[in-house]
């Protein structure tokens, strides 16, 4: 979807640039046909409102798909459960003081969530496997966070959307770094 209306804004792009041509071309050579041209810019208006309320109805549906992390109070870390698969994962920070909410995929099922400042508070037993380590560093203040999966291996393409440090909604950077680098 996301596709799709970009390539309609640059083909609605280019038909207004055609249409301002050939009312220029109309306006040179006095061939009288402003209705034609009305016509068309018309057209065009209705296609970019059309193309706008579906990508602020895309928009809504994903800001709509994004669940809170619920916070478990077991275990040393911070660890979280997702609301789509009910696994949990752990975080480890470098810095305590966060200043907003993060926005991460699980790293159980990949689905994409939100952790609060303040995130709703469950009891559970936290299994006691744990996944290889993600590591991840915020291009803008520098600080690192690590994420793993509890009992299950972690998903392969996690992401970390926005830095719970400085609250750049930017992505952070996954690291290879070694053990204690942060």
């Amino acid at each position: 979807m996301r596709h799709s209306l970009r390539d309609g804004f640059i083909i609605i792009f280019i038909a207004s640039v055609m249409v301002f041509f050939y009312s220029l071309w109309d306006i040179i050579f006095q061939k009288n046909a402003k209705i034609i041209s009305m016509t068309l810019y018309f057209t065009l208006l209705n296609i970019i409102l059309i193309l706008y309320y579906q990508y602020m109805y895309q928009r809504q549906r994903n800001n709509e798909s994004v669940h809170v992390f619920k916070k478990t109070l077991e275990g040393g870390l911070f660890h979280f459960q997702c609301p789509h698969c009910n696994g949990f994962f752990a975080i480890k920070e470098s810095m305590y003081k966060t200043h907003g909410q993060t926005i991460i995929t699980c790293p159980d099922c990949g689905k994409l969530g939100l952790i609060k400042p303040s995130p709703p508070i469950v009891y559970a037993d936290i299994p006691e496997n744990k996944s290889i380590d993600a590591k991840f560093r915020c291009l803008y203040c520098g600080e690192g966070l690590k994420l793993w999966a509890e009992g299950t291996e972690i998903y392969p393409f996690l992401k970390v959307l926005s830095c719970p440090f400085c609250g750049v909604n930017k992505p952070l950077e996954k690291v290879n770094l070694q053990y204690g680098e942060y």
